[in-house]
């Protein structure tokens, strides 16, 4: 299973997270862009999974 959480238009990511029914994440990672958008999170069996992501404005 896969869970994404994203960011609003002119946001990008400065951290992130997940919570899960148990502890078996694959991967855990920013996602999207550059630079990133978004944050991934990938389970090894079916089980309920959250993702989290923490964003900021940027200004070029």
């Amino acid at each position: 299973m896969t869970a994404t959480a994203s960011c609003l238009a002119g946001e990008s990511v400065v951290g992130g997270g997940f919570a899960a029914s148990t502890g078996n994440i694959r991967d855990n990672f920013p996602s999207g862009g550059p630079p990133p958008t978004g944050w991934t999170v990938t389970t090894t069996s079916a089980q309920t999974i959250t993702a989290f992501v923490l964003c900021a404005t940027t200004t070029p």
